[in-house]
């Protein structure tokens, strides 16, 4: 029998998390079950279950996925001059994942299943922990460039605004999730007058 490559198995982790992953837009990851992504994923039961035990690390490695795609975008945004203003920085998220998740309650509903089930919420914490890094350092850079900080006190000062970026960040979701005449662009002027 020929051995499978990494290359395959990677291709066909993400095939399965891709089909997951539109799965959870359309209806919700609670109301999903595994045959729905097998059928989506056009695989075999017994090909997931190679890769995945549960909905909830097919649901994990999405999570990952997602998240990656969105520190990508950060880096990338964060090389080209000028430096972004915060609400811009909250742009280029919110952006990306309305454009792979398409719906924010998604968000909503892996932040609740987090609460109850540990791995979804070691990698909820993951997730934060990461923007929350990528948010300091951000601001550090910010506060020496805009408010003319040296670089210590550049640093204090973004340890004491970071929360509130990723506060903003993550009431963005909440909001956008839950209320049907949001405004991102109100939302995001907001932000901009908080960061004169």
């Amino acid at each position: 029998m020929p051995k499978v490559s990494d290359a395959h198995r990677e291709a066909r982790r993400a095939q399965i998390v891709e089909a997951a992953m539109r799965c959870f837009a359309q209806r919700g990851f609670q109301r999903t079950s595994m045959a729905d992504i097998i059928e989506a994923s056009g695989l075999s039961a017994g090909a997931i279950y190679l890769h995945f035990d549960s909905k909830q690390q097919i649901a994990v490695a999405a999570a990952r996925l997602v998240v990656g795609h969105r520190r990508d975008e950060i880096v990338e945004r964060l090389t080209r001059e000028p430096l972004p203003e915060p609400d811009e920085l909250i742009g280029v998220v919110m952006s990306g994942l309305r454009r792979e998740l398409r719906d924010s309650r998604l968000l909503l509903q892996m932040w609740a299943e987090g609460m109850g089930e540990p791995a979804m919420g070691e990698v909820v914490i993951e997730i934060i922990a990461g923007l929350r890094e990528q948010y300091l350092s951000y601001l550090a850079r910010w506060g020496a460039a805009r408010r003319g900080l040296d670089p210590d006190e550049a640093r204090a000062w973004a340890e004491t605004m970071t929360p509130m970026l990723l506060g903003l960040s993550q009431g963005y979701i909440v909001q956008s999730a839950l209320l049907p005449d949001f405004d991102p662009e109100r939302y995001l002027a907001g932000v901009r007058a908080l960061f004169p």
